[in-house]
């Protein structure tokens, strides 16, 4: 028998005894909890209540459902309260997926995250491919260039990433300084992938002869690394620049910068262990995190 909001409706009556105090608790009309009534006696062929002048009498079929009543709302009580306390003592795992150059940039929120609830770990996926949101491969992914427009995915802005042009000292020592004036002359680390959303590396492409790009990879961390160790000149985020005390910075007339985006589908945006996540993301001053 599908009668849950009846019994509910039947073992408030017998614990409260109106009508009228039925249909404030529940908060319907008292035709509501009349009709209620109506159906479930007619689908269990017995009479829950005797009706007087001084409200509803259980009988004692009433009584018998009046006391499942009262398990089944300790039941719920207990279910409630747990899934309170899970919510403030979090545990378990979140995952997210980005490019592994981003997971500098996110540490600050993961440590932030991990001791605001030291019973989540964090598994972080590093990698190009867009993982599926949607079957659970991941629950937050971390992702640069135009906006994403997946219709099932909440996107959040989340930082500008500006890139530069940079050097490092044991390269300047080998090669020389490099300018705006004689850069068709010197050595470029590139990534392999010809992508709309970096125009700084198909500007390397489409300006410095082939030639003289002497190191591809499919990977920022191997081309930033490529840079560090004076195996050419190439682009990396300025962030990167400015913790690296041998790199120096190549003026260039063209400002070149990537925005990245946070992904959630849209089911699980308001799971608590998401949900806090994100909170922390919003707490870092320097990112505007309003949804657009």
């Amino acid at each position: 028998m599908d009668k849950w909001t009846e019994l509910r409706t039947a073992y408030k009556l017998a614990k409260l005894g109106t009508l009228s105090a039925t249909a404030v608790e529940i908060g319907v009309h008292r035709s509501t909890v009349m009709r209620h009534i109506d159906v479930l006696e007619s689908s269990l062929n017995t009479k829950l209540f005797q009706r007087n002048d001084r409200g509803y009498i259980p009988t004692e079929a009433g009584l018998e459902l009046m006391r499942l009543g009262e398990v089944t709302d300790d039941h719920f009580s207990q279910l409630e309260a747990r899934l309170i306390n899970n919510e403030q003592t979090l545990s378990g795992t979140i995952t997210l997926t980005c490019v592994n150059e981003m997971t500098r940039l996110l540490m600050p929120a993961i440590n932030e995250y991990q001791v605001q609830h030291p019973a989540m770990s964090v598994d972080i996926i590093g990698d190009l491919r867009n993982f599926n949101l949607e079957y659970g491969e991941a629950d937050l992914a971390i992702r640069a260039g135009p906006k994403p427009t997946t219709l099932d995915n909440v996107v959040m802005p989340l930082l500008d990433v500006k890139v530069t042009l940079c050097a490092d000292e044991r390269y300047i020592k080998r090669y020389g300084m490099p300018n705006s004036d004689n850069l068709t002359q010197h050595r470029f680390v590139v990534l392999r992938e010809r992508v709309e959303h970096l125009p700084w590396n198909e500007w390397v492409f489409e300006n410095i002869p082939q030639q003289n790009i002497v190191i591809k990879s499919s990977s920022q961390q191997v081309v930033h690394d490529a840079i560090q160790q004076g195996g050419g000149i190439g682009f990396t985020a300025i962030e990167s620049v400015d913790s690296f005390p041998n790199l120096h910075k190549i003026p260039m007339p063209q400002q070149w910068s990537v925005p990245v985006w946070v992904l959630v589908h849209r089911d699980m945006f308001n799971l608590p262990k998401i949900s806090k996540f994100i909170e922390i993301l919003k707490s870092q001053s320097q990112w505007d995190f309003s949804l657009r």
